[in-house]
């Protein structure tokens, strides 16, 4: 007996299977460990899948695809995939370059802000501090700008009334500067302390963008989806939650006699902490406060002469204000 199927309704039950997930895009590059390290402390289990471009999760809604921020503003818009952690820069290069109707940004992260700076060789233009120079130095003559943000660029060249041609390097931008035979005069590119460049000899003669921050991005029409936002949201909540939490601590202390406690809590209540304060089996009570962890340095001290003993503290993560 041969069984036939009805391939369109199978096909439309996997459809349905499909949009029920979360597709979202997980960076590489210098925001894989912060966003990685985030989502583990939130207690999500990732694991790099055997072809190396899937992130396995331990969430039934989720599925994570590693690909270049670079691409995913243009993934999103197309509806490839519901959001992703990319930069602003990324994002500013993109509108420049097409219109985007269907991409929302959701969140800013706190992670440390980078820079987009305009960088030459020392060696090759050992005389240049500033873009004034710059353009004193080679005149009007053709100078080849490498970017991989090539619409900035071209925005920045224009502006500057610099004959420039531009041209995105697909890899390390700062290469392409490098002495012998530079394949560019100037790069436009991301930096957060400019440590690759100096240990390049490269020197920044510009500013283009700063700060410059990351985002998780969305496609519009996922938000509309309830289940999808929720996931998103949740998702972004757990990592901003974490990587605020990472300069926070818990900070614990006895104060064993009752005359002490109520100028402890005063001094306490008026620096604009508000402390859990829980009795002792012998009298008095131990406070808890959460506090930035360069802040321990100075309070213990004011604490100590206050009366209080036994001072203690430990990492912390908060969930909420």
């Amino acid at each position: 007996m041969q069984i036939k199927y009805n391939w369109s309704k199978i096909f439309l039950q996997r459809m349905d299977v499909l949009t029920m997930k979360v597709k979202i895009y997980f960076p590489d590059g210098h925001l894989e460990k912060p966003i990685w390290d985030a989502l583990e402390t939130a207690g999500y289990k990732l694991k790099k899948a055997e072809r190396g471009y899937l992130i396995d999760v331990d969430h039934p809604n989720i599925i994570f695809k590693q690909v270049r921020p670079q691409i995913m503003p243009f993934y999103i818009e197309m509806g490839k995939g519901d959001g992703g952690f990319t930069g602003e820069d990324i994002l500013e290069n993109w509108k420049l370059k097409t219109e985007l109707k269907n991409i929302e940004i959701l969140a800013r992260l706190p992670l440390r802000p980078t820079k987009l700076v305009v960088a030459i060789s020392e060696e090759v233009y050992p005389e240049v501090e500033s873009i004034e120079d710059f353009k004193a130095v080679v005149n009007n003559k053709i100078v080849f700008v490498a970017s991989e943000f090539p619409e900035i660029a071209k925005e920045y060249v224009k502006k500057h009334k610099l004959n420039a041609i531009v041209f995105d390097p697909i890899g390390k931008t700062e290469a392409s500067i490098l002495p012998p035979t530079p394949e560019a005069d100037m790069i436009i590119d991301v930096t957060e302390f400019g440590t690759t460049l100096r240990a390049n000899k490269c020197k920044i003669i510009d500013v283009v963008r700063d700060p410059v921050y990351s985002v998780f991005i969305a496609n519009k029409r996922s938000l509309l989806d309830r289940e999808k936002k929720e996931t998103m949201e949740n998702l972004i909540i757990d990592v901003d939650e974490v990587i605020k939490s990472k300069n926070l601590v818990s900070l614990f202390f006895n104060v064993p006699k009752e005359e002490d406690l109520k100028r402890i809590i005063d001094y306490l209540t008026a620096k604009g902490f508000d402390p859990t304060v829980s009795p002792l089996a012998k009298g008095a009570a131990a406070i808890h406060i959460i506090l930035d962890k360069a802040q321990v340095k100075f309070l213990k001290p004011v604490l100590r002469n206050m009366g209080a003993k036994r001072i203690a503290t430990s990492p912390v993560i908060t969930f909420g204000d």
